[in-house]
């Protein structure tokens, strides 16, 4: 049986961005307390960052954990579940920085609400304006729409059931990760935490979003540079979501549902950009986001498409 010596197992998924990764791990150490601890799983990063950190005397008793290929988010999460002697763990992205208190916010919640399995805070972007950090558990009828909404960060202050969490920073209970299982592996990146949250909850545990814990969250910093490729990722598994989430009929409606819908987005943005002169790089970005995707699908999703240095 795992030793479970430590009350939290701060994990830090990382790959490329020293400086981000730094603010992470400089706020974590703030808040770890001698009965917490820290792991960094790095993806194969490329950019000297971990050599960085390992050079550095204040993360030498910070555990690292290096994989020699891009292994995904949920499966470097489960790496960290594995190996983290916590009673409770707090899954983070890089580009992140923990507020003062927020374990011991997160424990109390744990105590007070024993149905709780998954928790979020309030994310914040970099200039601390609320974004959205929750939102309904994906519907057949939504999906017809868009991938289920993130919701207003105003319609709740107080802690409150939620479908899904964003996956910026989740904290969970060992006990939940036991019964209802790890984040699901065959998700490469995005929707990994949509279904374990829809899991989660299935399995009787609740889904919680905690208002009053504010995360800074710089977000999507680490897929800029490779923005069509994330934007590749983003359709393979929402596609892959459909498969596991809904009956196989309606999974064929939403597939042809959104070819045409790509078709006539994509129609949209190119006669903007027209009209623009291609000056409005949101609309270009916007236009090639489309043709990208749809390329994609009409050539049969071919596997190597996507975000680079996968495993």
């Amino acid at each position: 049986m795992k030793n479970i010596s430590k009350r939290f197992t701060i994990a830090i998924i990382h790959r490329n961005g020293f400086r981000r990764l730094k603010a992470a791990l400089d706020s974590a150490i703030n808040i770890a307390g001698k009965s917490d601890e820290i792991l960094i799983i790095d993806n194969a990063s490329t950019d000297n960052s971990m050599e960085k950190i390992e050079q550095d005397n204040a993360y030498k008793n910070i555990k690292i954990i290096k994989n020699s290929c891009n292994t995904g988010y949920a499966y470097t999460c489960n790496q960290a579940m594995s190996q983290g002697n916590g009673k409770y763990f707090l899954l983070c992205n890089n580009d992140i920085k923990l507020p003062k208190n927020c374990l011991s916010d997160f424990e109390k919640i744990f105590i007070d609400f024993p149905e709780s399995g998954i928790i979020g805070g309030q994310l914040l972007d970099v200039n601390q304006n609320m974004v959205g950090s929750y939102s309904k558990a994906p519907t057949f009828f939504s999906e017809l729409d868009s991938i289920g909404r993130l919701r207003s960060p105003e319609r709740y202050q107080t802690i409150h059931e939620v479908g899904t969490l964003r996956g910026a920073c989740l904290a969970v209970r060992r006990s939940t990760v036991e019964s209802a299982g790890m984040m699901d592996e065959d998700f490469f990146f995005y929707f990994e935490e949509t279904e374990w949250c829809t899991r989660i909850a299935k399995n009787g545990w609740k889904v919680l979003i905690a208002p009053h814990i504010k995360i800074t969250h710089i977000g999507g910093d680490s897929t800029k540079s490779v923005y069509h490729g994330s934007r590749i990722e983003f359709f393979r598994s929402r596609l892959l979501f459909w498969h596991k989430a809904l009956p196989s009929h309606l999974v064929i409606i939403l597939y042809l549902w959104n070819i045409p819908k790509l078709i006539i987005d994509g129609c949209f943005y190119f006669i903007v950009t027209i009209l623009t002169l291609g000056l409005n790089i949101r609309m270009r970005n916007k236009l090639l986001d489309r043709v990208v995707v749809l390329t994609w699908l009409l050539l049969g999703k071919p596997k190597k498409w996507g975000l680079p240095g996968k495993c």
